[in-house]
């Protein structure tokens, strides 16, 4: 196993299968930059120092880095579960999202430019690949542990 395996290996065992640290990681994700006490307070903890403990485990591992002031900046990565889903802003989004539309459009073009069996069966094939790439994205969400993080609003800083 090269370096990067190891990497990633790694990053699965300290990260990914830690339900809270995970949570955190994800918390970030969405957030880009955070406090301890935002981060706790997104993700549902008692207090900023069970935030500071998963934050400062993402540290170690370079998935987060803190600046002067406190704030936490998210470092991206792939890895896990994660591998399975893009992070665009603060949406995470599972790849087979965007099968379903690719299927869905296709089920469309099928019912407006084809004509007989041909018809018939690119509508059955485009609707199958459809509802295998819904049923496939809600499960990817259900993976996903509940990271509280309803609206995420971004910290301001003040200058001072």
């Amino acid at each position: 196993m090269g370096l990067y395996g190891r990497r990633c290996f790694l990053l699965e065992r300290e990260v990914a299968w830690e339900y809270n640290t995970f949570r955190v990681y994800l918390v970030m994700l969405k957030t880009g930059q955070a406090s301890a006490r935002d981060v706790a307070q997104l993700a549902g903890f008692s207090s900023p120092a069970l935030a500071v403990h998963h934050l400062e485990k993402l540290s170690n591992l370079k998935l987060v880095s803190k600046d002067a002031h406190g704030i936490y900046h998210v470092v991206r990565r792939r890895f896990g579960v994660l591998k399975f889903f893009l992070v665009v802003r603060r949406f995470i989004i599972p790849r087979s999202f965007f099968y379903a539309v690719l299927y869905g459009s296709l089920t469309v073009l099928s019912l407006f430019m084809l004509s007989g069996v041909v018809r018939n069966l690119g509508v059955l094939f485009s609707l199958l690949g459809l509802g295998i790439h819904v049923m496939e994205t809600a499960q990817f969400y259900r993976i996903l542990p509940k990271s509280g993080v309803q609206e995420v609003e971004q910290p301001v800083q003040e200058n001072g």
